[in-house]
């Protein structure tokens, strides 16, 4: 699958590793309704009723979501008080993707670390929205861009949600390389994140495709490979160059080279703006916030 593998437990002081999958087959799953919507729009024919009726069946999630559609970002010059308006308001695609990432949020809830959940968070909403501006790129529809970059750390939300004072560790200093930090995880659960993703969004039940994103998404990327994997990759690293890292690495490229490797053709120009991508990044993480 060209994913980082692991290489035993590590070396260097520290205390014996806790192992991690007990743990985290214990976490809460996925909110059924979510997986439900991103299964159901993978489809060819889908309607706003059915939208409706899938999202009503959990009303915690459907107010959260009328909570968004109401807000000022969305700018409505009307109350929007029922969901079938607020997924015409919305679109699919964007009904979809703050359905996800709110449901994602909610499983993050009462953190043992608020800060480090923040800084994870954030991190991966940078790669969900950078994600999906750069689809298009690897021809991928921007939805699928944006469900690949908001799930990748999903294994990093999961050991902080099982195991947060002793993960904090791995961010309380910066590593020299990914690599490195990878190598803390397994030290430290006899896994790494990708691995407790891949985990995760299999029991979860998540299609194949994104289970191979968490998994894979820090392994090696030939410079051909234009897949959904690779899509992650790019954008969980210029998430980090942006200024939105989960962990800091010293040794992580800037944003020029990472754009200098992007898939280019002549007849798709393409600029990276990277004021307009954080000005975005900011706008969403606070209209997510407010449900």
């Amino acid at each position: 699958m060209g994913c980082l593998q692991t290489s035993g437990n590590g070396v260097g002081a520290g205390p014996p590793p806790i192992p991690a999958r007990n743990a985290l087959c214990k976490l809460p799953v996925f909110r059924p309704v979510a997986l439900k919507m991103l299964h159901l729009l993978a489809g060819e024919e889908t309607e706003v009723g059915e939208l409706a009726s899938l999202l009503r069946s959990d009303p915690a999630l459907s107010s959260e979501l009328l909570a968004v559609a109401n807000s000022s970002f969305y700018g409505s010059r009307y109350a929007v008080d029922n969901l079938a308006r607020a997924i015409l308001l919305l679109g699919f695609e964007r009904a979809r993707s703050l359905t996800l990432a709110v449901a994602l949020r909610s499983f993050t809830s009462n953190p043992a670390n608020p800060q480090v959940m923040q800084a994870c968070w954030q991190h991966s909403m940078a790669s969900a929205l950078i994600a999906q501006e750069l689809a298009p790129l690897y021809e991928i529809p921007k939805d699928h861009g944006y469900t690949a970059g908001l799930i990748h750390d999903v294994g990093r939300l999961g050991l902080l949600t099982a195991h947060g004072e002793r993960y904090t560790a791995v961010f309380a200093t910066p590593h020299e390389t990914l690599a490195a930090c990878l190598e803390s995880e397994r030290r430290l659960f006899e896994m790494d994140h990708c691995q407790a993703g891949f985990l995760l969004t299999q029991r979860w039940g998540f299609p194949s495709e994104y289970s191979r994103v968490a998994g894979c998404h820090h392994g090696e990327m030939p410079a051909a490979k234009q897949d959904l994997v690779a899509l992650a990759h790019t954008a969980c690293s210029l998430a980090d160059a942006l200024g939105f890292p989960a962990v800091i690495i010293l040794n992580s490229p800037a944003t020029a080279e990472i754009v200098a490797q992007l898939p280019a053709t002549p007849w798709r120009p393409y600029t990276f703006c990277e004021e307009r991508m954080k000005d975005q990044i900011a706008a969403e993480i606070k209209c997510v916030r407010l449900a």
